[in-house]
């Protein structure tokens, strides 16, 4: 008979050789940083199951914080869904899966947060809906201007940045919904360093750093900035890194709307096409007090019990208003009233919403 259990510490070995033969066999030291490194981790998040004695499926919890809406709640991020390919088929994910979210109700999470790389719908069975991230992709067509910014841009130099960084960092995403709480520690955790998470680039000025960029050759993991100079010295920094290296395409998962994007576009004279997908998927694993801590005014609403989890979902994070979703709930037979709209809208207005891309796990 099968059991489902707590991964032991004698046992991370067999763990980690069963993740790398499924996902990544160049990856030992990765995935033992992510235990080893990861103060956070405790054998309760690595749940296993058992078979003959070997184990055969496992996943991952992340425990984290993440702004809903503006609160910031407690998160777990599910990775690392993992079965041998001899015990598919047998629902063995399935029941993980169904033992990580009785864990994170019994432990305090609020949130379930996860990435899904195959068909959303086998987690939509299980409870779990899709909150839509948006992405950019932008063509450029004129190279940057041969001007100096106002700014000097440097290259990151951990000792003499990353504190203010981090200090940034929470003055920039300080109620920006989707994004994670990053405290000190995390910035030195193992899984943070493998994922990315140091800048690449920073402007400083006669006040300190004034801002940072995050990218890898055509792709912007992350930026942030404390003004209008700031983003543009970013902007003209990337995009001669871009004419020097031959790149002439640039995406990233940060919205078409954000600022950066914009200022991208207009400095390169670049085509813009929006870009995103649903692979973030959220399980509330208890939507009323979820509710409650996101807009306690709505705590007790009569309109919101009538909403199906999905769409509440993404009004809690702010990924859609009550309008943009009155078509859909008119084709699902529901409709709401003028003054129920507008109270919606007042609980839960649209946000930007954004999920860094070195936090994801």
């Amino acid at each position: 008979m099968d059991t489902i259990r707590p991964v032991r510490e004698s046992e991370l070995d067999e763990l980690i050789d069963l993740i790398c033969a499924v996902h990544n066999p160049a990856g030992h030291e990765r995935y033992r940083g992510y235990i080893k490194g990861d103060p956070t981790w405790c054998p309760a998040q690595t749940p296993v199951v058992v078979v003959g004695g070997r184990i055969v499926s496992t996943l991952r919890i992340w425990d984290r914080w993440v702004h809903l809406g503006a609160t910031p709640v407690r998160m777990g991020g599910i990775g690392g869904v993992t079965t041998h390919p001899d015990y598919r088929r047998r629902g063995l994910a399935t029941r993980l899966m169904a033992h990580a979210a009785e864990y994170m109700r019994d432990d305090g999470y609020d949130l379930g947060l996860l990435f899904t790389m195959i068909p959303a719908r086998f987690y939509r069975r299980l409870g779990w809906s899709c909150v839509p991230l948006m992405g950019f992709h932008a063509k450029l067509h004129r190279p940057p201007p041969p001007v100096r910014p106002a700014l000097e841009v440097l290259p990151f130099d951990e000792s003499r940045d990353l504190a203010e960084t981090v200090a940034l960092y929470q003055r920039y995403n300080n109620g920006r919904s989707g994004s994670l709480l990053r405290p000190r520690p995390y910035w030195d955790y193992a899984p943070s360093r493998v994922r990315g998470v140091l800048p690449t680039a920073v402007v400083r000025g006669p006040a300190g750093l004034g801002g940072y960029i995050n990218w890898k050759n055509d792709e912007v993991y992350e930026v942030a900035y404390e003004s209008g100079p700031a983003l543009d010295a970013l902007v003209q920094h990337l995009l001669n890194e871009c004419m020097a290296a031959g790149v002439t395409e640039i995406h990233g998962e940060i919205p078409h709307s954000h600022p950066f994007v914009d200022a991208l576009v207009a400095t390169a004279d670049a085509d813009l096409r929006f870009a995103g997908d649903s692979s973030m998927m959220a399980l509330p694993l208890d939507l009323s007090a979820l509710i409650a801590k996101a807009a306690p005014e709505a705590a007790e609403s009569v309109v919101c019990r009538r909403l199906p989890d999905d769409l509440m979902c993404r009004l809690l994070f702010g990924e859609s208003s009550s309008r943009d979703l009155e078509p859909i709930l008119g084709t699902r037979g529901i409709s709401l009233e003028a003054g129920e709209t507008r109270q919606l809208e007042e609980w839960f207005p649209r946000r930007e919403v954004i999920f860094w891309e070195p936090d994801h796990f």
